[in-house]
């Protein structure tokens, strides 16, 4: 396989999945260059509607004595992540950030659709709200709310601009994508290209060390910082005693590094309720971000011992495919006696090829797989138990599997003026950018 660009090489993205030239290009120059559609599990498609207001008439009754704890809607939003959303809605109907619940993360620089939920007692003050950038529809009434993982996937519509080669060759490319195993990486999104250093605080945390995560957070440079940005984060490094006017040198977008700020002017030296002062669910990012990092290195791992990815072999995971949500996966563990059953569940494609995001409770028989875990851990010098943090559920990660190799389908390319528009549709848990990346093989930052 060929070796990947050296930014994602520090991200464990050693390699790409083919060895062509890339199309170059850039994506998401334009917010409707990006679309993403969320699949429900049972494979309707939340699509791109026509931008309206919602009213009362949109609203079924709720039937009296039907136990609707919750009600569910369609999200259309434009310029905003899943979290601005959330954080938005929160705020207007009066409730915690918690209760506002939905199945997975969508881009910010796009257009995207998904399912989200609210307590049902937030029904009326719902339908009244008139956001910017915010559409909602297909209220119902629901006995449970939407949890992390309630999708088959998502269908993605993605525009390259400026590419070096005609519409025609990238046609023929993205077949090729379309029939190879792709690395099922953890996109650079996940680290951050302009500043990457998600995965750092990440590693800070589940080592309890908040000083670490807290001056990485405030002063990890970036060569796209503003010059008086880049100048507070010098200062800051040097004694990690903030001002106010080293604050206002902060830019209003970076509400969660001014935050921790103010805090330390309160409570100098006080890193640890400093960095309690971010939202519980960006803290979980960062968590995340270290978790993802060590499955992004795994995974090249076995690219480097030549491992299929696709066939399993002993000692491999596998985790049940388009499973209804339950809160944990379905997987089983290839043994000698299980090899030849399980391969042919591979290739009905009822089970996919599964690799370990480390955590507290991540399993590790033996196996080449669980060496090379461990020699992995001993390299970044920390433990499984590590991921255990009981006092800060936030940053408390039991781990899970994740599948090797991303599966495209319905796969479409056409020449749109000069551009190149792909359609596809891919199951959760994968990353657009990751097949974007394979078929441009340029910098990063044309993907962001």
């Amino acid at each position: 396989m060929r070796d990947a660009h050296p930014i994602e090489r520090q991200f464990g993205m050693e390699f790409y999945s083919t060895d062509f030239d890339g199309i170059g290009g850039r994506i998401k120059q334009q917010f409707d260059d990006f679309v993403v559609e969320e699949i429900t599990p049972d494979g309707d498609i939340l699509e791109v509607q026509p931008w309206q207001r919602p009213t009362h008439n949109d609203f079924p009754p709720l039937i009296q004595g039907e136990r609707s704890r919750f009600v569910s809607f369609t999200v259309q939003k434009i310029g905003l992540s899943t979290m601005d959303v959330a954080t938005i809605l929160a705020a207007q109907l009066g409730i915690p950030h918690k209760y506002v619940s939905y199945a997975g993360l969508k881009d910010k620089r796009a257009i995207t659709v998904q399912a989200m939920s609210v307590p049902s007692h937030s029904a009326d003050n719902l339908v009244g709200l008139r956001l910017a950038r915010i559409d909602m529809r297909d209220f119902k009434y629901t006995r449970r709310s939407l949890q992390i993982g309630d999708l088959w996937g998502n269908r993605f519509t993605i525009r390259v601009r400026n590419a070096d080669v005609k519409c025609e060759s990238a046609v023929e490319l993205m077949k090729e994508i379309s029939r190879a195993p792709i690395l099922n990486y953890f996109g650079v999104q996940r680290f951050g290209v302009t500043r990457p250093y998600t995965h750092l605080v990440g590693k800070a945390l589940i080592m309890k060390d908040f000083e670490s995560a807290v001056r990485l957070i405030l002063t990890t440079p970036s060569e796209y910082d503003p010059e008086e940005l880049a100048e507070a984060r010098k200062r800051l490094a040097e004694d990690m005693s903030p001002t106010e006017d080293l604050i206002s040198m902060f830019p209003e977008d970076l509400r969660y590094e001014r935050v921790v700020l103010r805090q330390l002017i309160k409570n100098p030296r006080n890193y640890k309720r400093a960095f309690a002062r971010i939202p519980p669910r960006v803290q979980t990012l960062f968590v995340h971000a270290y978790q993802s990092y060590l499955f992004n290195r795994l995974i090249s791992m076995r690219v480097r011992k030549g491992a299929s990815l696709t066939e399993p072999e002993i000692g491999d995971f596998l985790i049940k495919l388009d499973t209804p949500h339950t809160g944990r996966d379905s997987w089983v563990f290839v043994t000698e006696r299980t090899l030849e059953e399980y391969s042919d569940e591979v290739r009905a494609g009822h089970y996919g090829l599964a690799a370990p995001v480390p955590g507290y409770s991540t399993k590790t028989p033996p196996s080449w797989q669980t060496d090379f875990l461990l020699d992995l851990l001993r390299e970044e010098g920390v433990s499984l138990i590590d991921f255990r943090n009981p006092h800060i559920s936030s940053l408390d990660s039991a781990g899970g599997l994740h599948l090797i190799a991303l599966d495209l389908t319905n796969v479409d390319t056409t020449c749109v003026d000069n551009d190149i528009v792909v359609k596809f549709s891919l199951r959760k848990g994968s990353y657009a950018t990751v097949v974007m990346r394979e078929l441009m093989k340029n910098h990063p930052i044309n993907r962001i």
